[in-house]
């Protein structure tokens, strides 16, 4: 996998802490894993990272330390542009459409809006400050 998309998985898994995990350290028999769909969308990210890291596992040195500076350098990157929030929200989609479809179990009916002339014409847009135009 890229290096800017393992930092990006890295990034969404340690900036997304949910309640149920941070509780379940405390009252182990609190969360339930067979209803909890968030401890699935965890493990899949979780996972992808345990492949790179055992992909890492089985280099010889010089391609570790080769891997780990570009890495790190993705990190950087990644950490940089995830302080803006448009562009965290599209590193974040970037994530979410990795993920395995879910299975279908019926039909799917989708509706419009009455008003809408395109897909997104209801989307909140976020302008810059004035100073900016």
């Amino acid at each position: 996998m890229d290096p800017l998309l393992t930092a990006n998985l890295q990034a969404f898994v340690a900036h997304r802490p949910t309640a149920a995990a941070q509780r379940s350290v405390s009252l182990p028999g609190l969360r339930s894993t067979a209803n909890d769909l968030g401890a699935t969308r965890r493990d899949f990210e979780r996972q992808k990272l345990l492949e790179q890291r055992r992909k890492r596992g089985s280099m010889v040195f010089m391609d570790r330390m080769e891997v780990d500076a570009s890495k790190r350098a993705a990190l950087q990157q990644v950490s940089a542009m995830r302080q803006d929030a448009d562009r965290r929200l599209q590193l974040d989609r970037m994530v979410e459409r990795m993920r395995p479809a879910p299975e279908k179990k019926g039909p799917i009916v989708t509706t419009y809006g009455a008003n809408c002339l395109w897909e997104g014409h209801n989307r909140n847009l976020n302008w810059a400050p004035l100073e900016c135009y």
